[in-house]
């Protein structure tokens, strides 16, 4: 009996401005997956027309202080993360943070350790670069989300605000020693 065939690996590479679209479509539509049903369309659209575009993310491919991950599964776009230096919360408490600002998985590819793969790289390049915390904000009602942190061995430090278009939520902000 033949071995069974491995899975495919994920691959992870950072983005690049020739990635521009590929951010900007991806970026709409995991975060249209994840929040749209707990928020209101004019809310979602608000938002999304302030973070999402070509031109947003152009900006920010092209910040120092901001680094995309790219995760890429049988040749597709299957998730991103965003890391951030400079920014931080007064609840964390740490020499050199490092901002994971965004993780999204693309739902055709949730369950496929996409997810994983890119917590992996994250920390690895917070090591890489010689921070000492890796942060970020989730909101409270994205069950999900916290649950995945947790299994990461993220803790909660604080709270900060979230704005949703005109709606403020509640976010939580963990922090991971790395």
């Amino acid at each position: 009996m033949p071995p069974k065939a491995l899975p495919e690996e994920v691959k992870i590479r950072p983005a690049t401005l020739a990635d521009v679209a590929t951010l900007t479509e991806l970026g709409v539509r995991t975060f249209r997956d994840t929040f749209a049903a707990d928020n209101t369309p004019q809310n979602m659209d608000a938002f999304i027309a302030s973070h999402y575009g070509l031109e947003f993310q152009g900006a920010e491919l092209r910040d120092p202080r901001k680094h995309y991950l790219l995760a890429e599964l049988s040749g597709a776009p299957a998730g991103f993360a965003l890391l951030c230096d400079g920014v931080t919360e007064p609840s964390v408490r740490a020499e050199r943070p490092l901002n994971l600002t965004r993780l999204y998985v693309d739902q055709p590819f949730l369950g496929a350790r996409v997810g994983a793969a890119l917590m992996r790289r994250c920390i690895e390049e917070g090591r890489r670069r010689g921070n000492d915390v890796l942060w970020l904000g989730v909101w409270e009602h994205n069950t999900r989300a916290r649950a995945f942190y947790a299994r990461w061995g993220f803790s909660e430090v604080g709270e900060t605000r979230f704005l949703m278009g005109d709606d403020p939520q509640r976010d939580l902000v963990l922090t991971l020693a790395i």
